[in-house]
């Protein structure tokens, strides 16, 4: 059906009975990976081919139409393909779904840097080991050593793993495999976008569209006229939140006003 269509595969663009050509030999350390965000509208029946779990079906960006930021992608690959830890773009959450295969997740929470994994102070860069195999090799199993360990797991053909925003993760296929992607803005993430968005880096920070800069004014203005209040809103239930999470419990507030009273005589 698409064999002949060219589909985006690490740095170039492949015809599909290419790849697939290529993945049956791939014996290498890192072997090529199709990740390609056009798909839908290149075979627009494969766009068609799924649904979006009801879990995610609010989706912010979705605004903004023609001109929101590349958010789904198919993914295919041998065994030993995949990703090295990132971040997903634009401060986003994130769903994926196998449909063929197996794939092992490794999940650090955004306050725990990977081992081994260095990004830059401004968040444009990140520095990984050359391949998964060499992160696996040389740092995995000091992990098993830490106090706040990563979230790991296999997921397989019909299960689908969601990614919080801001979460580093790597993934490594356990055979061949074949999995859809969507990245997404809902209410609870809405405010983390708003500020990714208006760093003043933007301009190197912001992908998956041509326009980084003028992203956020785009995206504030189409939020406000869809749903007028939200933004607000979600800053007054933000703010509330922060407050109380200031206050001291009741049992630091008994200890507190009772830490003087106590004297003790030998």
């Amino acid at each position: 059906m698409c064999g002949d269509l060219r589909f985006s595969v690490g740095p170039v663009e492949m015809k599909l009975e290419d790849y697939f050509r290529y993945s049956d030999q791939a014996r290498e350390e890192r072997p090529l990976y199709l990740f390609d965000p056009k798909f839908a509208e290149k075979v627009p029946r494969l766009g068609l081919d799924y649904e979006v779990p009801a879990y995610f079906n609010e989706d912010l960006f979705g605004v903004l139409g023609n001109e929101r930021p590349d958010y789904r992608w198919i993914i295919i690959g041998p065994a030993g393909s995949g990703s090295s830890f990132h971040i997903d773009p634009n401060s986003t959450s994130a769903w994926n779904a196998v449909i063929k295969g197996s794939k092992k997740w490794v999940l650090f929470p955004p306050d725990l840097v990977p081992p081994g994994v260095h990004p830059s102070p401004d968040g444009a860069e990140v520095a990984c080991p050359v391949s998964i195999i060499e992160w696996f090799m040389n740092f995995y199993a000091a992990t098993k050593e830490w106090k706040k360990k990563p979230i790991e797991c296999v997921c397989k053909a019909g299960e689908v793993i969601f990614v919080p925003n801001g979460w580093w993760h790597l993934v490594i296929n356990l055979e061949d495999s074949i999995a859809i992607t969507q990245n997404f803005v809902s209410r609870r993430n809405l405010l983390n976008v708003l500020d990714f968005l208006k760093r003043p880096n933007a301009d190197t920070l912001v992908s998956g569209t041509r326009d980084r800069v003028n992203l956020y004014d785009k995206f504030k203005n189409a939020i406000e006229t869809s749903f007028p209040g939200t933004i607000d809103e979600l800053v007054l239930k933000a703010e509330e939140k922060k407050a109380q999470q200031k206050k001291p419990s009741f049992w630091e507030s008994v200890t507190d006003s009772r830490a003087g009273a106590f004297k003790f005589s030998f």
